[in-house]
C-alpha cells in the first residue's frame, strides 16, 4: 500500500520539508533541536537512519554521537536511501538509532513501519519519533482543516497514548516523552508576535499542549534463558516430618 506522500500543494508549501523552511516551521525546529540535542549527543554506534523530513536531517543530527547518516524516502525527494518504509532493504539489528519525523502521521501503513523500525535496530538501539500532537492547538485546527489537506494539517495526528501502546506490543520501552513549540498555528509572523502571551502562558500553564511530541524508545530485547534467583528456590518440606501413627510395631521401629 503506498503511504500519503505530503505533496498537495497549499499556501505555498509542497510538502513538509518545505513548511520547516518557512520563519514559523525554523522556530519550531529550533526549538526541538535544543531538546533532541541531550538525547542524541548520548547516542553512540555507527549507523543512524531518518525517515521523513529528510531535508533537515542535518539541521537536527547536529549533536548526534552516531558516525554514519542516512536518510530514506520511498520517492527520494533529496533523500539518500529510495525504498519503502514498510520493507526496509536493510539487514536486522544493524542500525543503531532510527528517526521518524512526521512519518508515521502520513503512511497508511503505521504498524508495519513500526515492525520494520524495530527488526533493523540493536538490541537497546534507539527509536525516535517527532509528530505532531492532536491535544494541542494545532491538533484543533488539524481537527478542522484536515480535511482540506493543507501541509503542515494534513495526514493523521496519533496521541502520544495510542504510539506508546503499540511500541509496548512491539517490545520497546520508553526512556522520554517531550512536548515542544508553543506557538499558534498561524502562518503570519506579524500576527504570532501579538500572541507572545498566548505562547508563554501555555508553555507555563498547560504545557501538555505542545506542539510536537518527541518521543523516545529503546529496544528491549528478552534473554532467551530465564535466570532463576537463589531466593526463588524452596525446600518442598520444611522441617522434620512426622512419622504415621499406623503402623508402628514393624520392623523399621525396633
Amino acid at each position: 500500500m503506498r503511504f500519503w506522500r505530503q505533496t498537495t500543494k497549499s499556501r505555498g508549501f509542497a510538502n513538509i520539508d518545505d513548511w520547516y523552511s518557512g520563519e514559523t516551521g525554523q522556530n519550531l525546529l529550533n526549538e526541538l533541536g535544543e531538546k533532541i540535542s541531550p538525547i542524541l549527543a548520548t547516542t553512540f554506534g555507527y549507523y543512524s537512519l531518518q525517515i521523513g523530513c529528510t531535508g533537515v536531517a542535518g539541521q537536527l543530527q547536529e549533536s548526534c554521537r552516531v558516525k554514519h547518516h542516512f536518510t530514506l524516502d520511498d520517492a527520494g525527494f533529496g533523500a539518500e536511501v529510495r525504498a519503502t518504509p514498510s520493507m526496509l532493504p536493510i539487514a536486522t539489528d544493524s542500525v543503531d538509532l532510527v528517526i521518524l519525523m512526521h512519518h508515521l502521521s502520513n503512511t497508511g501503513e503505521p504498524h508495519a513501519v513500526l515492525r520494520e523500525a524495530f527488526r533493523i535496530l540493536i538490541p537497546e538501539g534507539k527509536l525516535v519519533i517527532i509528530d505532531f500532537n492532536p491535544v494541542s492547538l494545532w491538533g484543533l485546527r488539524h481537527f478542522l482543516q484536515g480535511w482540506l489537506e493543507y501541509v503542515p494539517f494534513n495526514g493523521h495526528f496519533y496521541t502520544a497514548k495510542r504510539i506508546d501502546d503499540w511500541m509496548r506490543l512491539l517490545g520497546f520501552d520508553q526512556l522520554c516523552h517531550h512536548r515542544v513549540g508553543y506557538l499558534p498555528p498561524i502562518q503570519k509572523t506579524s500576527v504570532t508576535r501579538h500572541l507572545s502571551w498566548l505562547e508563554k502562558g501555555t508553555r507555563k500553564w498547560l504545557p501538555m499542549l505542545g506542539a510536537l511530541n518527541l518521543l523516545v524508545y529503546s529496544k528491549s530485547i528478552s534473554p532467551l534463558t530465564p535466570v532463576r534467583h537463589r531466593w526463588v528456590a524452596r525446600k518442598l518440606l520444611q522441617g522434620k516430618v512426622v512419622r504415621p501413627s499406623v503402623g508402628r510395631g514393624m520392623r523399621y521401629d525396633r
